[in-house]
């Protein structure tokens, strides 16, 4: 039977997935970005921090401060507070040069992180609930935000994987046995019986406690600009922390000393239709050269964003809970420390990320890795996981990027496209195209790799000699599945049977080039978990552009015309796989709703 698509309304995940694994995500994100004309204060170079700084908060709300064309020297943090936007004439127009030593972020909306004073709840924690009653709700009020955690439940959350225990997981305790939770909106109180939105996602019934808090900004916004790094010291170019309905879109982030973007106790936010580029390190460590989502940061949007020569690209942890990641084009990640590794992509990596959706993305790789601890119900939809990443010169710092000669390579070691962990639980992985030609050709260090279509514990996996379409059930990544049973939450651990815990249906593997199905599983697909239409910023390649039905596209098996992202980088910036000659100039008004459907291969 051949798998179709079609267009649903509200909830459309509800015809396919387990009962339990998904939610709403239809409301992720800002919920409609204000145009906001009424400028409040225009500024030209070289204007410093200080004068920015003033005009910004000098501002009525709905304003914008508008930054004309040219190069600010930013040596500090540009601050944008609540219902406030900050504009430039455009990303390759306006230019924030970070000079800087602060330590911090180059533009912050919003600062701090939430305080650990919670209320103990009596009743009504339960999956779907939209109200709680608390011991004593006498400090909570409408428009407040609440974090709705638990203790680590044994045998489901552990904050602690093959790198040992992550004790700062949860951003309260030194042990990190709070590392899942939930941010909600109060929307009313009475007596001690507090409601909110969303609903929660799951049951909280280990101890729970409701934290709350305000929110140090909201509705504030960051747009057509610059931020060219500079390796002075800077944290990242973009922090929101503790930051409601906020917003990056149509940015250039050039180089990062640490990440590109935190978003650290977020609630609503979004990071859109902008170009991360580069890093002046390629190494794990206190950042990852990344768009970071962590601490509880709860139904934002990572949607339409260009990632290229970071260490990861996307990266949530920290109790990351119910946020989509939609529609990126991720290339060129590498770790200078191991420039054979497969690295990048999207990965999960500290205690404990749950009911995110990754949909439409074309990316190095999808990594449920166990090294701080547990996740789970992920979501996958209809994303192009390329298996193998394009390493080029120079491996640090900033310089011409060259993907000729003979540093230019794949990477082969760790070649698993999709990696779910032994502490990955209860995910979902539909209508994913898996692997690449690139990947199916990847040679090692003397002879060609040998292809497998998946591995799960107890088999044996190599690390080095074979490419994996899947990985299921093993702990580091250079566990080879040697030893037998399972201790959850120890740092030497692989698992059986994690495979059939998840729910994994329609996926094109390019290693057998066949479309595997669950039994018994709906054959028709929607076309999206989030969205319900064709999306305005969509251009002319086919909608899905992804799936087992989608045929005459590039990819393999014909079933994969990339997103817009990939167009934009590949036919419009003229980018190349590995990013060479990055950063490259980036203008979105060129590449959204108007691109033919010839692109190059990946």
């Amino acid at each position: 039977m051949v798998l179709s698509a079609s267009f649903t309304k509200g909830q459309s995940w509800k015809q396919i997935l387990p009962a339990g694994n998904a939610i709403d995500w239809t409301t992720a994100g800002v919920g409609g970005i204000p145009a906001r004309k009424d400028i409040c204060a225009r500024i030209k170079p070289p204007s410093k921090v200080e004068a920015i700084n003033f005009a910004l908060a000098s501002c009525r709300d709905g304003q914008t401060v508008l930054l004309g064309e040219g190069t600010y020297n930013i040596n500090g943090t540009i601050q944008v507070p609540s219902n406030v936007t900050l504009r430039g004439a455009g990303a390759s127009l306006t230019v924030l040069k970070a000079t800087g030593k602060a330590g911090g972020d180059v533009i912050s909306l919003g600062s701090g992180s939430v305080d650990y004073e919670p209320l103990g709840i009596l009743s009504g924690a339960t999956a779907g609930s939209t109200q709680i009653e608390l011991t004593n709700a006498s400090t909570v009020k409408a428009g407040m935000n609440l974090v709705i955690a638990e203790v680590n439940n044994p045998g489901v959350v552990t904050s602690a994987g093959s790198g040992g225990n992550c004790n700062w997981c949860d951003g309260w305790t030194d042990t990190g046995e709070l590392a899942r939770g939930q941010i909600v909106e109060v929307t009313g109180v009475a007596r001690n019986k507090v409601s909110f939105t969303p609903a929660l996602y799951s049951a909280y019934t280990n101890l729970p406690g409701a934290v709350p808090f305000r929110m140090s900004a909201q509705y504030a916004g960051v747009e057509d600009l610059q931020v060219y790094a500079t390796n002075s010291g800077y944290a990242s170019n973009f922090g929101l922390h503790m930051c409601a309905h906020c917003w990056i879109r149509r940015v250039e982030s050039n180089y990062t000393d640490g990440d590109h973007v935190e978003i650290y106790w977020g609630f609503h936010d979004e990071i859109r239709d902008s170009y991360f580029s580069n890093a002046f390190l390629h190494r794990p460590g206190e950042h990852d050269s990344d768009l970071q989502i962590g601490y509880k940061t709860s139904t934002s949007l990572i949607e339409n964003n260009i990632i290229d020569r970071t260490h990861a690209a996307i990266m949530l942890e920290w109790g990351a809970a119910g946020n989509v990641v939609g529609y990126n084009y991720t290339t060129g990640e590498f770790d200078s420390g191991a420039p054979n590794v497969v690295i990048g992509g999207i990965s999960f990596h500290g205690a404990h990320p749950q009911f995110n959706l990754l949909e439409g993305n074309v990316v190095t790789k999808i990594d449920e890795d166990p090294f701080w601890g547990s996740a789970s119900q992920t979501t996958a939809f209809r994303n192009w996981v390329v298996g193998t990443n394009r390493i080029c010169s120079p491996m640090n710092g900033r310089a011409n990027v060259s993907c000729a000669g003979p540093d230019s390579h794949y990477g082969f070691q760790t070649a698993r496209a999709i990696n779910l962990s032994y502490l990955s639980k209860a995910d979902s992985y539909v209508a994913n195209v898996v692997g690449s030609a690139q990947m199916q050709a990847l040679m090692g260090y003397n002879a060609p790799l040998k292809q497998s279509a998946s591995v799960e514990f107890p088999a044996r996996r190599n690390y080095d000699a074979v490419a994996y379409g899947w990985s299921f059930g093993y702990g580091s990544t250079g566990d080879d599945g040697s030893g037998s049973g399972c201790s959850f939450g120890t740092s030497a651990c692989h698992c059986s049977g994690i495979a059939a815990k998840d729910f994994i249906h329609g996926n094109y593997n390019n290693i057998t080039q066949s479309v595997e199905r669950a039994v018994n599983a709906p054959q028709k697909l929607p076309v999206s978990f989030y969205l319900p239409a064709t999306p305005r910023w969509w251009n002319s390649i086919p909608y899905p552009a992804i799936g087992p039905e989608v045929n005459g596209g590039f990819g393999p098996g014909g079933h994969s015309y990339g997103n817009p992202a990939q167009a934009c980088y590949l036919q419009i910036m003229h980018g190349v796989d590995g990013g060479e000659r990055s950063p490259l100039t980036f203008n979105p008004d060129q590449c959204y709703g108007t691109l033919s459907t010839a692109v190059k291969t990946q």
